[in-house]
């Protein structure tokens, strides 16, 4: 087995870590941080702490906050795989071509996540 996948509360912990240690670099109060995600003072508190496991839609605003993008929340507190990022970032480029309709966007990232779910498959199976 390459590694043992983080358990939630890990998880929890690393993302907390990497937030607090991210705001009190930018010098940002707990409270301002609040103004600015949105997110109440508690809940980014208990997020800090390591106690909540914040959503997704939590870790946008606070990334926006932060002036980071989520990936790299995720990424910096080990939470995502490097090798997921690319995947991340081929389906975020797909998105913003505006050579495509909605619809053949919509399209193609579901093709290509239907081959990485292969490929991850068949590399486990080796």
């Amino acid at each position: 087995m390459a590694s043992a996948k983080k358990t939630e509360k890990q998880e929890a912990r690393g993302v907390g870590d990497y937030i607090r240690a991210q705001r009190e670099l930018a010098n940002i109060s707990l409270r301002k941080m609040s103004e600015q995600s949105g997110i109440s003072a508690s809940v980014l508190k208990d997020i800090e702490a390591g106690i909540r496991n914040p959503s997704g839609a939590i870790v946008q605003s606070i990334a926006r906050a932060l002036r980071l993008s989520a990936e790299t929340l995720y990424l910096q507190a080990g939470v995502l795989d490097p090798k997921d990022v690319d995947e991340v970032d081929a389906v975020r480029e797909l998105r913003r071509d505006p050579h495509l309709t909605e619809p053949q966007r919509e399209i193609l990232i579901e093709i290509y996540r239907a081959f990485c779910i292969v490929n991850r498959q068949e590399r486990s199976s080796e």
